[in-house]
């Protein structure tokens, strides 16, 4: 299986080629912080209330792009104020993303390739070597999003993220946005998965809500 962050970069794939859709600044790195907070709590390694965090299980998870994640919030001098959760762990978004990236590479699922932009400047690019994984993720978000289906808590995770960061519209048809949209605003009111995870997603949504507000422009 694979993790949130895992799925949630499958998401932002655009192109066979190694294109990535572009994301607002602000959400990038919150929403892989985001992605792998998720991860925890889906794996009980984290547990919360509602004004802190603490750790339930320091065991790794095996999955370096969750795991950098808990080695963080496990480390001495760590704030466990939940409402500072993202803003300390930031910092390494792109590195959870870099890792997530190395994770679907050595899984053959994508390609490291080297390229050049403008003839001279160096450019990574990760072309798609087999598409059913990506097919599978979006297909079973479309399924929930435009139909009937319940998602379980790691759809619940990967809509949430998808939707704060700003990518639903590279998922769902431009004709079929306005019923996604309704979708999405009565599965929030639903009691689908548990307060743990939700209290997360809600930590999550906030912050980058913040960041967008105090980025300079």
């Amino acid at each position: 299986m694979l993790t949130v962050p895992e799925e949630f970069l499958l998401l932002t794939v655009k192109d066979d080629e190694g294109g990535f859709v572009d994301i607002p600044r602000e959400a990038v790195s919150a929403g892989f912080i985001g992605a792998a907070i998720m991860e925890l709590a889906l794996q009980n390694r984290i547990d919360s209330d509602l004004d802190r965090i603490w750790i339930v299980d320091k065991a790794p998870t095996g999955e370096a792009c969750v795991d950098l994640v808990l080695q963080q919030i496990a480390a001495p001098g760590f704030d466990l104020e939940a409402a500072k959760l993202i803003d300390q762990l930031v910092v390494y978004g792109n590195q959870v993303r870099e890792l997530a990236l190395d994770r679907l590479c050595e899984r053959k699922i994508l390609a490291k390739a080297e390229g050049r932009v403008l003839w001279f400047l160096k450019a990574r690019r990760y072309p798609v070597v087999d598409g059913k994984e990506i097919r599978e993720v979006k297909l079973r978000l479309l399924e929930i999003l435009l139909r009937d289906e319940l998602p379980d808590p790691r759809d619940v995770c990967l809509m949430s993220l998808a939707e704060t960061c700003g990518i639903i519209r590279q998922i769902v048809p431009a004709s079929e946005l306005k019923r996604a949209s309704e979708r999405l605003a009565t599965l929030a009111k639903m009691d689908l998965i548990g307060q743990n995870v939700t209290r997360y997603i809600t930590i999550f949504q906030e912050a980058v809500a913040y960041a967008a507000y105090t980025w300079p422009m």
